[in-house]
């Protein structure tokens, strides 16, 4: 029988169309943020659930409290990057080093593509393409997280 953290997992991975590289300052679904942040699992599984949940601000909150953990960190750069706060993002990948991230420089560049792609805040000016792909990668990022975190961190 599947737990109430993989329910709320499979719910979020099943999202389509997938998220947006900024979700904005609403998360996907407000009424899972309390579901998520009473779940008997890891503080990190539960900030990763949230992230996926594009609530940023609940993620934010675990991953400030935890600086200096390296899935904290990359919790942390993740966020950051999500919000737009691209010079942030890159500076909590330099404090990182983290199973999930081999290459920090092409962590970066990733960093720097979504941030071109979201330049143009007219939406109808920016290269939807480029946008599609850098979601899909973001996304398949955010679901490895998700996984790892919960392979890794047991509450």
């Amino acid at each position: 029988m599947p737990s109430q953290t993989d329910e709320i997992q499979d719910q979020l991975f099943a999202r389509d169309p997938i998220p947006p590289l900024e979700p904005g300052k609403k998360a996907f679904d407000p009424s899972l943020a309390r579901p998520i942040s009473k779940l008997n699992e890891h503080k990190y599984v539960i900030a990763a659930l949230h992230l996926a949940n594009d609530d940023i601000h609940h993620c934010h909150e675990i991953a400030q409290a935890n600086e200096g953990d390296p899935t904290a960190n990359l919790l942390h750069a993740t966020l950051h990057r999500r919000e737009g706060d691209y010079w942030n993002s890159k500076y909590w990948l330099s404090r990182t080093s983290h199973p999930l991230l081999p290459d920090i420089s092409a962590a970066k560049a990733f960093v720097d593509d979504c941030e071109k792609v979201q330049k143009p805040r007219n939406k109808a000016m920016r290269d939807q393409d480029e946008d599609l792909r850098l979601r899909t990668k973001q996304w398949e990022d955010i679901q490895a997280l998700i996984r790892w975190i919960r392979e890794n961190h047991h509450a």
